[in-house]
C-alpha cells in the first residue's frame, strides 16, 4: 500500500546520512514540481545534493544570458550570420531549424556555418573541421571567420549540448563571449550569445537553480558515494547501480524505473497543469 511505501521511504531517509542522499530532476518536469522537489531536499533532508543534468556538462547560471537563446527565434530571420557550435538543430530543435531554413530562403546571402559536418540540415552551410582549436583561432582573430563575425551586423552564435560537454567548454565559452563583447556585438537591440538546450525542463530547472555547479553530485554517484537516490522523472541518467536504494517518481517505464527499488507512479506531463520556461526564457503553461 502507499502507507507502507511511505514508511519505508521515511525510514530510509531517517537512517541515511544526508550527505549520502541525492536527487535528480528529469527533462519533462514542470517548474512547480521541480520547485517542490528542491524544497523537499532543502527543508526535509537539509541538503542541496540535487541536479537536473544527466551527465557532466558546463553551464553558468550566474547570469541568465549564459543559458538562454538570447537572439530569439524571431531574431533568426534578422541575422546575417549564424555559427553552429556542437549542435544539430534539425534533430535537437526542429522549429528553430525551420526558422534558419526560412531565413536562408528569404535571404540567401545569410552565412550559415557549422563547426562540424552534421549532415543534411535542409539548407546549405559551410562546415569546418570540428576541432576546438578552430574555435580558439576564431576567438584569437586568427581565422577568416573572425572577420565575417566582426563584419556581421547581427551574428548568431549557437552553442549546443555537445559543446557544453567538452572539458574545455567553460574556457571556450567565456573566451568567445569576451570576443563578442570586446568587438561590440552586444547592444540594447541584439545579443548574439545563444545556448541551445534540447529538453523542455532545462531552462526552468536552471532558473530554479536545480543544479550542482561543481558537478560533484554526478561524480559522487558514479563513484558510489550515495546510498539513497531519488529520481524525479529522470530516465536518462546512466550509472552502474550497486548498493544504492533508488526511488523513482514518474510516469515512464524507462531506465529510471528499471533500476528503482521503489516506484511511485505519477501523472505524465501531458496530464498536468504546470509551467515551463522556453529557450528564450519566457514562461509557458
Amino acid at each position: 500500500s502507499w502507507d507502507e511505501v511511505y514508511n519505508i521511504i521515511k525510514s530510509k531517509i531517517e537512517n541515511t546520512k544526508k550527505d549520502e542522499i541525492c536527487g535528480f530532476v528529469g527533462d519533462l518536469i514542470n517548474m512547480e514540481t521541480g520547485y517542490i522537489f528542491k524544497e523537499f531536499f532543502e527543508r526535509v533532508i537539509n541538503s542541496k545534493k540535487y541536479e537536473s543534468r544527466n551527465s557532466q556538462s558546463f553551464i553558468d547560471t550566474s547570469n541568465r544570458e549564459n543559458y538562454l537563446f538570447n537572439s530569439t527565434i524571431n531574431g533568426i530571420e534578422e541575422s546575417d550570420l549564424i555559427l553552429l557550435i556542437g549542435t544539430n538543430p534539425r534533430f535537437e530543435a526542429t522549429m528553430l531549424n525551420a526558422r534558419i531554413r526560412k531565413a536562408y530562403v528569404n535571404n540567401n546571402k545569410i552565412k550559415i556555418i557549422s563547426l562540424n559536418d552534421v549532415g543534411d540540415l535542409t539548407y546549405p552551410y559551410q562546415s569546418l573541421d570540428g576541432n576546438t582549436q578552430t574555435i580558439k583561432e576564431i576567438i584569437e582573430n586568427n581565422s577568416a571567420l573572425s572577420k565575417d563575425i566582426l563584419e556581421a551586423k547581427k551574428p548568431i552564435i549557437v552553442f549546443g549540448e555537445s559543446f557544453l560537454r567538452l572539458k574545455s567548454a567553460d574556457y571556450l565559452f567565456y573566451s568567445f563571449k569576451d570576443f563578442l563583447l570586446r568587438n561590440n556585438k552586444f547592444n540594447e537591440d541584439w545579443n548574439p550569445l545563444n545556448v541551445l538546450t534540447s529538453c523542455a525542463a532545462t531552462v526552468g530547472s536552471l532558473d530554479l537553480d536545480i543544479i550542482d555547479p561543481k558537478n560533484d553530485v554526478i561524480n559522487k554517484l558514479k563513484n558510489k558515494k550515495f546510498d539513497l537516490v531519488f529520481l524525479l522523472g529522470q530516465d536518462n541518467l546512466k550509472f552502474n547501480k550497486k548498493d544504492e536504494f533508488v526511488i523513482y517518481i514518474g510516469s515512464h517505464g524507462d531506465n529510471g524505473a528499471e533500476c528503482a527499488d521503489i516506484i511511485l507512479p505519477g501523472a505524465a506531463y501531458t496530464e498536468q497543469s504546470g509551467h515551463y520556461t522556453n529557450l528564450e526564457g519566457k514562461i509557458q503553461k
